[in-house]
């Protein structure tokens, strides 16, 4: 039997001192408080650069925040770290799925190359997708898709505010509302979600702006549609 097969070696990093321990590379981040954790089958780390290999069974860890994959690349001195091979980035009732997971130590990651993530009742997906943790803001570049319970958004540039349930979709906008049986489109759409107990959800398309409701259409350079759960949204 292989000894080396039975052996995980890690090291601990600390502003004055390593320790070797157990198959992960533990590293204060000093902005945040939050400890980073690499955890894999094989690490190969260099004192002197800060840099870390790993491959097979990746775990990554930020505070409460955790990425898995096949392979990864760790700075212990900037805490930016790359994960890559079927990588799945979840925090609290954020998940990512997609080839390459970037992270850096300001609670920000990039995602790209089919990417499908899902945020408390929305999802996303696009090519690539940056996260924003501290205001839970998606960032689509190069056009992807927006869901949640009001309809579906397209465009080839979006952006999601996932607190304030606002959408904005710029280039090729289009949505699609299925509980008011209406389709609209323009050059951008600015949706605003529904406030509860204060008023239903609207959307503003401007930009050779169209909606189609119940076999009617209507066009304008800018169109406000009012959106409602009875299907019974107005036009203006």
């Amino acid at each position: 039997m292989n000894m080396k097969n039975n052996i995980k070696k890690a090291i601990v990093l600390a502003s004055i001192a390593s320790l070797a321990i157990s198959g992960t590379i533990y590293a204060a981040d000093d902005t945040s408080k939050e400890k980073t954790t690499l955890d894999a089958e094989e690490v190969e780390y260099d004192m002197e650069s800060g840099l870390a290999n790993a491959s097979g069974n990746v775990v990554m860890t930020k505070g409460n925040a955790v990425v898995t994959g096949d392979y990864a690349e760790f700075d212990s001195k900037t805490k930016n770290g790359k994960v890559s091979g079927h990588a799945v980035a979840v925090k609290e009732d954020m998940r990512m799925s997609a080839n390459v997971v970037v992270t850096d130590g300001s609670n920000h990651m990039v995602a790209s190359g089919s990417v499908d993530g899902t945020k408390a009742d929305k999802h996303f997906a696009g090519p690539q997708v940056e996260y924003f943790d501290t205001n839970q803001y998606v960032l689509i570049p190069n056009g992807g898709q927006i869901d949640g319970p009001e309809g579906t958004f397209t465009a080839d540039y979006m952006e999601g505010f996932m607190m304030t349930n606002r959408i904005i979709g710029k280039g090729n906008a289009h949505m699609v509302s299925p509980p008011n049986n209406m389709e609209a489109g323009g050059d951008q759409v600015d949706y605003y979600g529904a406030d509860p107990g204060a008023q239903n959800g609207k959307a503003i398309l401007t930009g050779n702006a169209w909606a189609i409701q119940d076999n009617n259409t209507l066009k304008s350079k800018k169109l406000t549609v009012f959106l409602a759960d009875d299907g019974k949204a107005k036009v203006k």
